[in-house]
């Protein structure tokens, strides 16, 4: 009877360690299933699908919770499900009960600069050469992190976040108010490092080769002024200009031509750069000059409101082209082509055939100019696996 008695309790102990252990896997992964949006620039969007053809279902606020029912793998990246056809990249929400801090929030930069360029949007460069834009443009009293500096040639060089280059030219250092700072109203010019000066050497009586060398003024981009300046799209070391640029030669006993392009003379300036027509250029630098309008449902007036079709339809009035008013209507403005052909000023498309739902203006480097949704306003963007394509048109 006692043994049995023992066999009772140490059953009984068993089962209760069972439920204990049942009740704590239970509470993982509850826990793992909520989440916390963590995207502080704006709404974050819920999309019907994670795949390609998505549309947007509903929009969630910074630190909203949410319950993270599934998740799934596409194009290598996670994608959370928050209920029935609505997915979120993981990027967006931080899995947990805590509430998360702000994305945009760092404390591992201590500097700062801030846009002080009020005629127009200050170009972000690839590098110091000045040679080519990023696709990044900040408008007048935009701050953003320094992670590097360099001083090259009398010129103070900034080093952003997102690898991009700024001269200090353009912006006011660890002051993101610009208080008592008397904003830019004209480009100043900028000497920019110069890339490898390269000799060829050719036989005679071959045509010396000559090596045009990069822009020597820093220029920003496009604003919706009648001030003169050239816009930072076309500001990029044409292929093929229509001057020659100044060359030194110098002949040896051999017959031997060797030719260097001098590097302190300016490329003359063209408007072939970026494979982009002329009024290609022009509907691209007319959408650039809207960077900063707020998103208006509906909205068409330029510096006060757009939406996505406003947007485009303005920019392409600009180089002469009259487009219809929404997205559907603009489909039929040109020729389809393949996403992976694009060219500077055609017209991406999200959703269906007949039935799009968003359009954006493409500018070369594997980005777009766009109105994007409520709470945000007429900026570039990155062609991604998270917000794809569905085709594109040639207008120009």
């Amino acid at each position: 009877m006692k043994k049995q008695k023992m066999t009772y309790l140490s059953s009984g102990m068993v089962g209760l360690a069972g439920l204990v252990l049942m009740g704590l896997q239970t509470n993982d992964a509850q826990a793992a299933t909520n989440g916390t949006v963590n995207y502080a620039d704006g709404a974050t969007t819920v999309w019907t699908s994670p795949a390609v053809g998505q549309k947007p279902a509903r929009y969630l606020a910074t630190n909203q919770q949410v319950t993270i029912q599934d998740t799934k793998q596409v194009y290598g990246q996670t994608w959370y499900k928050l209920g029935n056809d609505e997915w979120v990249s993981s990027q967006f929400i931080t899995a947990g009960d805590a509430t998360a801090q702000p994305a945009a929030t760092t404390t591992a930069v201590k500097n700062t600069v801030t846009a002080n360029f009020q005629s127009g949007a200050t170009t972000v460069w690839a590098d110091t050469t000045a040679a080519q834009p990023t696709g990044e443009y900040l408008t007048y009293g935009t701050t953003k992190n320094v992670i590097d500096q360099k001083d090259l040639n009398g010129t103070t060089w900034y080093q952003l976040e997102s690898k991009g280059w700024i001269p200090a030219s353009y912006v006011v250092l660890n002051n993101p108010n610009l208080d008592g700072v008397t904003p830019i109203t004209n480009a100043p010019a900028v000497t920019p490092v110069a890339a490898t000066t390269t000799t060829t050497e050719v036989q005679a009586p071959t045509a010396p080769q000559a090596t045009t060398p990069a822009p020597a003024t820093e220029t920003p981009a496009p604003a919706a002024t009648t001030e003169a300046t050239t816009p930072a799209a076309t500001t990029s070391t044409p292929a093929a200009t229509t001057q020659p640029a100044q060359t030194q030669t110098t002949t040896t006993q051999s017959s031997q031509q060797t030719t260097q392009a001098a590097t302190t003379q300016q490329a003359p300036q063209t408007n072939t750069t970026t494979k982009a027509s002329g009024n290609a250029q022009t509907v691209i630098n007319a959408a650039l000059s809207q960077i900063g309008t707020p998103y208006v449902w509906g909205g068409s007036t330029p510096g006060v409101g757009l939406d996505c079709s406003g947007l485009v339809q303005y920019a392409y009035a600009q180089a002469g082209v009259s487009l219809g008013r929404v997205t559907t209507a603009q489909e039929g403005a040109g020729q389809r082509v393949s996403l992976d052909n694009l060219q500077p000023g055609d017209i991406l498309f999200w959703g269906g055939a007949g039935a799009s739902y968003h359009d954006a203006i493409y500018i070369g480097g594997g980005q777009y100019v766009h109105a994007p949704q409520p709470g945000e306003s007429v900026k570039t963007a990155s062609i991604s696996s998270y917000f794809m394509p569905s085709f594109a048109v040639r207008v120009l």
